[in-house]
């Protein structure tokens, strides 16, 4: 008699370690990751308020330029419209501040954009016509609007700008202030205004093709960042989606687990009602009932949680309590960590302990019972905890993928699931998780997660 009792509690021990393992672990990472607040996976076609900035800082430098160079007209004594030259940059000057304020101020970057690039093509023409108008060899400046608008600006916007550019360009052939020459002006003179404008042309050119090589190049590589973030968005909104399933799944069992728990509640408590029961098998139901209970605590949050936000705890003293939790449902398992003495108060997502937990049940299956933990908190706040197991090897197909995507984990129809969900839970709370072979044998696992001091 004494023997089918405690065989029939043995596997009933047997039994509540399954389902605890099979189901609960699993579900709870499962739900906890799809509850994770998602990042936002909308991204703008171009980032226009970096090209507004670039736009502010290009207007400065052709204001500080002409102010500059209408000063050295007024010393040299040139006999050139300076007053109008100097009103056309302070005009200038001002519209640029009255753009930086309202684009600090929350307007859209595009129109403002869009206002700076048609006042420059029409301060340049301004400025070419009171300067020798198309015989200056600045009028290639107009190009350089023009590549802007035709990169980043609307088609319609920006043939209209170009037909703007066009008719300006037309017109200084008629209505401009010729450059000053001598009143008597040799052939020498005219020699020498014509390699003037020779320079100025060389120069002109150097200019611009400087600035375009400038422009163009920023946005290329403002380009090649919103395809790499856009690339990023899509790799999480395939995750969101697989996630939605789990969540799904998950929200399910919790109803269909419901059951077959309290058959184990009552099958519990009915063999700890039979009489004249031996001390260990009284301490095996003892235990098996804590685990029941820890079960149903579990069931019982899943289906009350919609969402988990950051909330204060005592760092340390916190993660104490969730191990001990923990190895009540594994008390095979020994876990060897050095609590540190001092303790700090955080703000911590509940949500990351169904994580943290799904690496040490696949490090203790995969450590025969024994795995060290170490952590560390660094002075910028971020939280750095290592799960080493000495036992077992990661290929290289599996170092590459960890994390990413499902693999074959090497347990008995194990398929990587608890790493992936474990990866994309630490992922939306900012943090990371990295695999690797450890020196001394084993895998060691690293987990670092940004955390902010507690108000």
């Amino acid at each position: 008699m004494t023997q089918a009792k405690n065989a029939a509690s043995a596997t009933f021990r047997r039994t509540c370690g399954v389902f605890i393992r099979a189901t609960m672990a699993p579900l709870f990472v499962c739900y906890s990751a799809a509850m994770t607040k998602p990042v936002s996976a909308t991204l703008p076609l171009l980032d226009l308020d970096r090209v507004l900035r670039f736009s502010l800082y290009s207007r400065w430098v052709f204001v500080a330029v002409l102010g500059t160079s209408t000063l050295v007209f007024y010393l040299l004594q040139l006999r050139l419209p300076l007053l109008p030259l100097a009103l056309v940059a302070a005009g200038m000057a001002g519209v640029n501040l009255f753009l930086t304020r309202d684009w600090r101020r929350g307007r859209p970057a595009q129109r403002l954009l869009e206002f700076g690039l048609l006042l420059d093509v029409l301060a340049l023409g301004l400025v070419l016509g009171l300067t020798g108008g198309a015989s200056n060899p600045l009028a290639v400046l107009f190009l350089l609007p023009l590549v802007m608008a035709a990169l980043v600006c609307p088609p319609r916007f920006s043939w209209w700008l170009t037909a703007i550019a066009i008719v300006l360009y037309l017109l200084l052939f008629f209505w401009n202030l010729p450059l000053p020459t001598g009143e008597h002006a040799g052939h020498g003179d005219h020699e020498a205004l014509f390699n003037l404008h020779l320079i100025g042309m060389w120069l002109t050119f150097a200019l611009s093709a400087g600035l375009i090589t400038a422009c163009v190049s920023r946005l290329v590589r403002i380009l090649g960042e919103r395809e790499r973030r856009l690339n990023q968005a899509y790799q999480r909104q395939d995750t969101d989606e697989r996630l939605l399933v789990l969540a799904m799944e998950a929200a399910s069992l919790t109803h269909q687990l419901s059951t077959p728990l309290n058959n184990l509640f009552l099958l519990n408590e009915e063999l700890r009602e039979t009489p004249d029961l031996p001390e260990e098998v009284q301490e095996d139901l003892q235990l098996a009932h804590t685990q029941l209970a820890q079960c149903a605590d579990i069931l019982s949050r899943l289906k009350s949680q919609s969402q988990a936000e950051r909330e204060p705890v005592r760092l340390y003293h916190t993660l104490g309590e969730r191990l001990a939790q923990w190895q009540n449902l594994r008390p095979e398992v020994r876990v060897d960590w050095q609590r540190p003495v001092a303790d700090q108060t955080v703000q911590l997502s509940p949500l990351f302990w169904p994580a943290l937990f799904n690496i040490l049940n696949n490090a203790a299956d995969a450590g025969e019972g024994r795995i060290e933990l170490h952590t560390h908190l660094h002075d910028n706040g971020d939280w750095e905890l290592g799960v080493h197991n000495r036992s077992g090897v990661l290929s290289e197909a599996q170092l590459r993928r960890a994390g990413l995507d499902q693999f074959d984990s090497g347990k008995p129809a194990g398929l990587g699931l608890g790493v992936w969900l474990s990866h994309a839970t630490l992922s939306r709370l900012n943090g990371r998780l990295e695999l690797s072979n450890h020196a001394e044998g084993g895998v060691y696992a690293r987990i670092l997660l940004p955390l902010e001091p507690s108000a």
